[in-house]
């Protein structure tokens, strides 16, 4: 019960030091546009001596712990009243007329909605076995070529993922249309699958190299060749990194906007195509139960890929143990 309070205590303190610091800043603002008043100055004085008693009394690691709730807070709340509100029995958004789920029924029976949700999970199922396989090649050259070889690679593997997501969809753009693509479904396709092969790659590389080689020596060493040792040894290890890594590709082309706008052409919406133009109209309630759906499918592959991933780093560590204790 003390440790609640504490936290409480650090919560209260690290909102009056975001309250306390907007009241300076607004009132250098002001000070700077020449629309000076003795309110800002007040307000900027008690803000002023707030942050300097806060971080004078309340402990650094309390009230970092603290303001980082606070930052989650201010990211995830405006999702949960999506969430809540795509439950609304009501038309009218803004008005709670009580719980219901017409609005997934109405967005279910829509055709262009159903149409884009089987578009967008062909795409990203696609993609993302394409993506898995050439990754985990790509992943497994990598970590046994010399590093003369593997650095280019790594370069071109950290700038797909690095460069802004803008860029990758205008340069996809300008390539598929001067090599005479018809803009649609592969165009979208083969875009995502770019970048997810650099992300698939990544993973497995990780998972691969923190393996070690010792049981692939033992397996060679008992006269097993390079293909029984890969799918005997290597791959049954490396498996659910190769999974997780799938389940990312997955999430990230059906989650994808920037790419699949700039490659889609005409009529060829993808699930979140479909609610950036929903909202062109204004919000209701049918467009906050699609993005509901569609989130549930995006947190369901997250929390599949972080489960995957958690339970490979554990079975290393337990082979890392019973390696020790052999």
């Amino acid at each position: 019960m003390r440790d609640l309070g504490a936290k409480a205590v650090a919560l209260a303190a690290a909102l009056l030091l975001v309250v306390g610091g907007l009241a300076v800043v607004i009132f250098l603002a002001a000070l700077a546009g020449g629309s000076f008043t003795t309110g800002k100055l007040v307000a900027a004085i008690l803000g002023a001596a707030a942050v300097a008693v806060i971080l004078r009394v309340v402990p650094a690691p309390r009230l970092l712990g603290a303001y980082s709730a606070l930052v989650y807070v201010a990211l995830f709340f405006p999702i949960v009243v999506v969430v809540i509100y795509a439950f609304n029995k009501g038309r009218q958004l803004e008005v709670w007329e009580g719980f219901g789920t017409g609005a997934f029924t109405a967005a279910l029976n829509d055709d262009t909605i159903t149409a884009s949700i089987g578009r967008s999970l062909r795409i990203a199922l696609c993609s993302a076995l394409v993506a898995t396989a050439l990754g985990t090649a790509t992943a497994l050259a990598l970590a046994r070529s010399k590093s003369r070889t593997r650095i280019p690679f790594d370069v071109l593997i950290f700038l797909t993922l690095v460069v802004p997501e803008l860029v990758i969809a205008i340069a996809a753009l300008i390539f598929f249309t001067n090599a005479g693509f018809e803009l649609g479904t592969t165009t979208m396709f083969l875009g995502h699958t770019l970048f997810n092969v650099s992300l698939v790659t990544l993973v497995v590389r990780s998972r691969f190299v923190t393996m070690g080689s010792g049981l692939e020596e033992a397996s060679a060493d008992l006269g097993a060749g390079p293909f029984a040792t890969f799918r005997q040894v290597t791959f049954p290890r490396l498996f659910p990194a190769v999974l997780a890594g799938g389940m990312l590709a997955f999430t990230f082309s059906f989650d994808d906007v920037v790419i699949s706008n700039f490659t889609a052409g005409a009529g060829n919406q993808t699930w979140p195509l479909r609610v950036l133009n929903e909202l062109k109209f204004g919000l209701s309630p049918t467009v906050n139960a699609t993005a509901t759906l569609m989130l549930g499918v995006t947190l369901l592959g997250l929390a599949g890929a972080g489960l995957l991933l958690r339970w490979s780093a554990k079975r290393q560590g337990d082979e890392g143990i019973g390696s020790l204790v052999t």
